[in-house]
């Protein structure tokens, strides 16, 4: 069981770093949301989309990991 935490912990990490080198080279402030005039309506620091890493996380817990009882 510990091992299955570890390489979990192993992976978000490796994703939060390859999220953290791509914004590395961002610029500081990121159209978030435009509104129906094509406008940016909502501008966030680049860091902001660390957040983002949650997304392919969850894909590889529901698509790649393995359960528990065989399945």
């Amino acid at each position: 069981m510990k091992k299955s935490i570890f390489k979990d912990v192993i992976v978000f990490l490796v994703m939060l770093a390859i999220v953290a080198v791509v914004c590395w080279f961002l610029p500081d402030s990121i159209p978030f949301h435009f509104n129906e005039q094509g406008e940016a309506d909502l501008v966030v620091n680049k860091w902001f989309l660390l957040l983002g890493t949650v997304i392919p996380y969850s894909a590889y817990i529901q698509f790649f990991r393995k359960r528990k009882g065989g399945k």
